[in-house]
């Protein structure tokens, strides 16, 4: 399996309190993905956060505080600097793939925003028009994204995002140590507890079961 025994010490009750929330299969992820109408500036805005999101398994409070000048590169890749959980500066970074900077770029480029400073995603409601989103609208966008496409459930929040970063991860084979690093978790025994889900998921006892009875 993916942890083999080093799970063994987690406590059930850790596990339980880590997979109260649900997350998307990459099939669903897609179906969210295309209903967003990328036609309006909000549909540019949403689609790019959402991508960002279940790509490279941000938190909410890092989608609000990053800024249009935290884009850049590192090595051959385009990154985004990032203020994760703890931090007080933005020391982080996560790699954003083509396609996903694509969809930032686009967004960009429809708001007509250059300033550095700048938030990433700006609010489109009147009152907060062009200022920075806090993390309640940013779940909300989430949310409403997921219910648009029909999944409705109190356990898909955008936190399931970034839980489905981090699964998919997994579920392609990518070591432990690396996933660790992606997901940015402060202990791989917080990774633990997702690769101890999915191993349970493989197990092939029930199937087994009822093919004997029937």
């Amino acid at each position: 399996g993916i942890c083999e025994n080093v799970c063994a010490h987690i406590k059930g009750a850790k596990i339980d309190k880590g997979h109260k929330r649900d997350y998307l299969t990459s099939a669903q992820v897609k179906a969210v993905l295309s209903g967003i109408d990328r036609d309006t500036l909000q549909g540019l805005r949403d689609y790019a956060m959402l991508c960002l999101i279940v790509c490279d398994g941000l938190r909410t409070i890092e989608v609000s505080r990053a800024n249009i000048g935290d884009l850049r590169t590192a090595g051959d890749s385009t990154v985004l600097y990032v203020q994760g959980k703890g931090h007080l500066e933005k020391t982080e970074f996560v790699k954003v793939s083509a396609p996903v900077e694509a969809a930032l770029r686009a967004y960009l480029k429809s708001r007509g925003e250059r300033a550095e400073e700048a938030p990433l995603f700006s609010s489109l409601s009147n009152n907060s028009k062009g200022g920075r989103m806090s993390t309640r609208s940013i779940s909300g966008v989430c949310k409403k994204r997921m219910q648009d496409a029909g999944y409705d459930s109190e356990r898909l929040t955008a936190h399931s995002l970034r839980h489905t970063a981090v699964t998919l991860s997994l579920l392609a084979g990518r070591p432990l140590e690396e996933v660790k690093q992606f997901a940015r978790h402060a202990n791989l025994e917080t990774t633990l507890i997702y690769a101890h889900h999915l191993d349970k998921a493989a197990n092939k006892c029930a199937e087994a079961v009822s093919e004997a009875i029937f």
